[in-house]
């Protein structure tokens, strides 16, 4: 009975770990946002109190690299919680009891893995070609983007308005 509460301990070490790491992402993710609309008004507001119609571009290249940077974030999040649903299934599919004497698929490690194998020496060519799908996935969510699009059309319409005078 020893080594299935080893596994046990291990397990929920990871679970633990793994919750945690969904929720510091969150948070991350959330201020990435902040900072963008922060920064795209700021930028708005010297582009209108200057007149400069130029830094709306500025302001835009700042909403197009805070959504790049959102969307990284939220693949790598999207990595924790593919772990987290993959050891729920494997719990309801064998049961709990199975996993903890070492019997079924899930291997517990006990730390917050992605469940991914390590790519650290794959040709830079090899993993643009590996993670650029997980991007573009999360790029077409309304949930990651509509922020960005809609700071990036004021931004624009802003623009218009400055160079129409």
């Amino acid at each position: 009975m020893e080594e299935e509460e080893a596994r046990l301990a291990l397990l929920q070490t990871e679970l633990n770990s793994i919750q945690s790491a969904i929720r510091t992402l969150d948070t991350t993710i959330l201020q990435i946002k902040g900072w963008c609309v922060t920064a795209s008004l700021a930028i708005g507001g010297f582009a209108i109190t200057y007149h400069k119609a130029g830094l709306v571009f500025v302001g835009e290249a700042a909403v197009i690299g805070f959504f790049i940077i959102n969307c990284q974030f939220r693949a790598f999040q999207r990595g924790f919680m593919e772990r987290n649903l993959d050891i729920d299934s494997e719990l309801k599919k064998t049961g709990i009891m199975t996993v903890l004497k070492g019997n079924g698929k899930l291997d517990i490690v006990g730390t917050a893995t992605r469940g991914r194998a390590s790519h650290a020496d794959e040709p830079f060519p090899e993993r643009v070609r590996r993670v650029m799908p997980i991007i573009m996935y999360e790029v077409r969510r309304a949930s990651n983007y509509s922020i960005y699009a809609f700071l990036g059309g004021c931004l624009l319409i802003e623009g218009v308005i400055l160079f129409a005078q």
